[in-house]
């Protein structure tokens, strides 16, 4: 019993590694960032997102997100607000002339499923992303 006691306290403890607890008791990290996994958005319609700390995805945070899709020239040809429920995005159609990728989550904070705290980003997590001229085509 003690050994799940203190392998529980040890997972709490990495788990609030890095964050930060201001004055009014709530959580900020603002050293995490949303991270392209994979993508075959020309091909079959597909992007798999995650937010990440470093180089590790974390299983338990997640974010409601806007997707910005644009061409070569520039042109928004897709946009879609999703809850983040799912970091693996599956659009109805793939779309073969995208070039560029925009991700922005829709507030400053992320959720931890696990405790369903709010933990604070300052400001709203962004990615770009620029596909490879070739894939695709």
């Amino acid at each position: 019993m003690k050994n799940v006691f203190a392998f529980i306290l040890l997972v709490l403890g990495v788990a609030l590694m890095g964050q930060t607890r201001l004055p009014d008791g709530s959580l900020e990290d603002t050293q995490l960032e949303i991270v392209l996994l994979e993508e075959t958005i020309q091909e079959d319609g597909a992007l798999s997102l995650c937010i990440a700390k470093g180089d590790n995805c974390i299983e338990n945070l997640t974010v409601g997100f806007t997707i910005r899709v644009y061409d070569s020239a520039g042109k928004e040809i897709w946009n879609s607000v999703w809850s983040g429920r799912t970091m693996d995005i599956q659009f109805k159609n793939p779309l073969p002339k995208a070039h560029k990728i925009f991700v922005e989550a829709s507030g400053d904070f992320v959720i931890n499923t696990t405790t369903a705290n709010r933990i604070s980003t300052r400001q709203p997590l962004k990615l770009t992303y620029l596909l490879n001229e070739t894939s695709g085509r």
